[in-house]
């Protein structure tokens, strides 16, 4: 790659991660909550990429230059803001130079692995997170990007120099090695077990909901919609969506016309950043039969959020006053046509936004509530259902 590239991109790197330094220090109270929130996982993801990739770098340097020294040779680097680096071992037989280059990428792994052990004493959450994240990110950084972006003539740094001097047999070698190495990464970590235990290490309230939820249908035959809902949600909230979307493809299959259904697909695309399809679920779900008041407004705002994700600001902004008709104190429908305003440049009709919302006692608060306050709109469509079950008693004791 081009040497002005790489220092180019490694300076924006470098500005971004005293941004993410300065963040976990002015904001160190998130390090302490029991319960991390979508904002607090991209705060873990962002300090993985943005300090602890730059340290695993120097470690891989370090293992590389020290493992050159000593076997009696020397090394000529060329770093990139510690993003990237390119080593040459000089003075060296050709059967250690293989060695020496892979020194620092061994070194690297094994920290990896000695991440996982710390696990088992159940950290708090966020260290949890940073364990974790940290791990798999080196593990598929060596695993998996490397070898295929060295071998495919994109890599740079040792793996590069790895495929210059490996000889075709032995770079066929390790190239089967490595596809082993990530498939049994892969399927590690797509594990059921596996990931139960992780989700049950990060969002531990959500997950021992969810099994005292599991552990309460075990043995009932209680297979209905609302309960496929239930555990759908739960699975959400414990950030197992492989599961979640299996059991909302079973469910459909049995379902298929209910509206508990239709509410966790429309969350669950959502999820996906599907937002297009997701505004047209979110907005068929408002539209059923026996939807309204505050359901429909909080459903009708959640399409509002999707679309205003989609780039959509006119459609969103519609879909905040058909919410806002139906709820004047639709925070989430409120917040958005902020954001609208902003986007538009429309700072004094924003202004004016924020003050309705704080006259009508709004907290502002959004944390888990977007698109939707998940919780209150399951509560309202099980009191819609009670409702119907005894509409629909009434008329047939009517005909008998």
């Amino acid at each position: 790659m081009n040497a002005i590239f790489l220092w180019s991109v490694a300076a924006v790197s470098l500005v971004v991660a005293a941004g993410t330094a300065w963040k976990l220090i002015t904001e160190r109270h998130r390090l302490s909550r029991e319960e991390l929130s979508d904002e607090d996982r991209a705060l873990v993801w962002q300090t993985v990429f943005f300090i602890v990739f730059p340290l695993i770098n120097l470690i891989d340097l370090r293992g590389t230059m020290v493992a050159c020294n000593l076997l009696g040779g020397c090394v000529q680097t060329w770093t990139y803001g510690f993003l990237w680096y390119q080593v040459v071992p000089q003075g060296l037989p050709a059967s250690l130079v293989l060695p020496v280059l892979f020194a620092g990428p061994v070194a690297s792994v094994t920290l990896a692995l000695l991440l996982i052990p710390p696990l088992s004493f159940r950290p708090h959450p966020f260290l949890a997170c940073l364990l974790g994240y940290s791990s798999l990110f080196i593990l598929v950084i060596h695993l998996i990007v490397n070898p295929v972006l060295a071998l495919s003539g994109f890599g740079s740094g040792v793996w590069e120099q790895i495929a210059a001097v490996a000889s075709g047999g032995l770079l066929y070698e390790m190239f089967l090695l490595h596809a082993a190495l990530a498939l049994s990464l892969i399927l590690i970590a797509r594990n059921p077990a596996v990931r139960m235990w992780f989700s049950e290490l990060t969002r531990p309230t959500a997950n021992r909901e969810l099994r005292e939820a599991l552990m309460t249908l075990h043995g009932r035959d209680d297979d209905s919609a609302k309960t496929t809902c239930q555990i759908g949600l739960l699975y959400d909230q414990a950030g197992l969506r492989r599961n979640a979307l299996k059991l909302l493809k079973k469910g459909k299959e049995k379902y298929s016309d209910s509206l508990y259904m239709n509410f966790l697909e429309s969350l669950l695309t959502y999820r996906k950043r599907e937002y297009k399809a997701a505004r047209e679920l979110f907005l068929y779900a408002s539209d059923r039969r026996g939807v309204d008041g505050v359901l429909k407004a909080s459903l009708l705002a959640a399409s509002a959020c999707a679309a205003f994700a989609a780039d959509d600001l006119i459609g969103a902004l519609n879909l905040c006053e058909r919410a806002l008709e139906f709820d004047n104190a639709s925070l989430i429908a409120r917040m958005v046509k902020v954001d609208v305003f902003l986007r538009q440049g429309k700072r004094e009709q924003a202004g004016d936004e924020i003050l309705s919302a704080m006259r009508l006692g709004l907290t502002l608060e959004l944390e888990n509530k977007v698109p939707l306050d998940v919780e209150r709109c399951f509560n309202a469509i099980v009191q819609l259902d009670e409702r119907e079950k005894i509409r629909q008693f009434q008329q047939s004791s009517r005909n008998i």
